[in-house]
């Protein structure tokens, strides 16, 4: 396998999600198949799901061998904070080998390149098959607005209600000690929004696991939200290019008018 990052904006994206990785997981494992990168893992507490899904024709050169390739996502946060913005991303690895090779290299010589070898590890998970489903309501908005607004009602509280109809969202948290804060989003400001009929959703959501899904804010200018009732929200950052995406799939919190 050997693949290369030539395009620095792309380079800097890719750095980016493998450093943020640690923030979700220890370890993943990587598919490299003729067709793309792609990786899948869930969170410690099992309530929420991340994939990456990035295509062969983002690379600047992708060959592989069909393989799987299981990574501590700490070290590879180790390797990729060393990287300086201009360097370019090489990584190869041999089907039966134990060890990733990553190089960071670029044209300027007062900038030096760096080669790192990465033990591999047995990671024994199953990847699940996610289902696609109709969502009740989508939108988009910028990806810092989202990240403030979770940053905000973190502070106040444990979990994020949502309150999503036709003509308004409303965001809140609350709790006994801090007081209530809440958002209401205009739908006017949205870049984008969809929602059946007549519908009225609420739902809650850990703000804990949402504030590690909003620290991937600076991969996209938009993040798109999908909702349906009972059912994980699902968090998008486009990437850039056609099917290139970083999901989150996160478990809603079940009241009691619930079950």
């Amino acid at each position: 396998m050997n693949i290369q990052i030539n395009n620095s904006t792309k380079a800097d994206l890719f750095a980016a999600v493998f450093q943020n990785m640690k923030l979700f997981s220890d370890s993943v494992n990587i598919i490299l198949d003729d067709e793309r990168m792609f990786l899948q893992t869930m969170d410690s507490g099992n309530v929420s799901i991340l994939e990456l899904n990035i295509p062969s024709t983002w690379f600047d050169k992708y060959e592989s061998t069909n393989m799987t390739i299981g990574v501590n996502s700490i070290i590879l946060f180790k390797i990729l904070s060393t990287r300086d913005k201009c360097q370019n991303i090489e990584i190869q690895c041999n089907r039966d080998a134990d060890k990733l090779l990553i190089r960071f290299y670029s044209d300027n010589k007062s900038i030096f390149d760096k080669t790192f070898e990465m033990p591999l590890i047995d990671i024994d998970a199953e990847f699940m098959s996610i289902p696609t489903i109709d969502y009740q309501a989508e939108f988009s908005l910028p990806s810092t607005n989202f990240a403030n607004l979770i940053n905000q009602l973190k502070m106040f509280g444990e979990s994020m209600e949502i309150e999503c109809s036709e003509e308004k969202i409303v965001l809140y948290s609350d709790s006994q000690d801090y007081g209530k804060m809440s958002a209401e989003i205009s739908i006017d400001e949205l870049t984008s929004f969809v929602i059946d009929e007549g519908e009225q959703l609420k739902m809650s959501f850990s703000l804990s696991h949402l504030h590690y899904i909003s620290q991937f804010h600076k991969l996209s200018k938009e993040v798109e939200l999908k909702f349906k009732h009972n059912y994980p929200i699902q968090i998008v950052y486009n990437l850039g290019d056609v099917d290139t995406t970083l999901r989150f799939f996160l478990a809603p919190k079940i009241s009691d008018d619930d079950e």
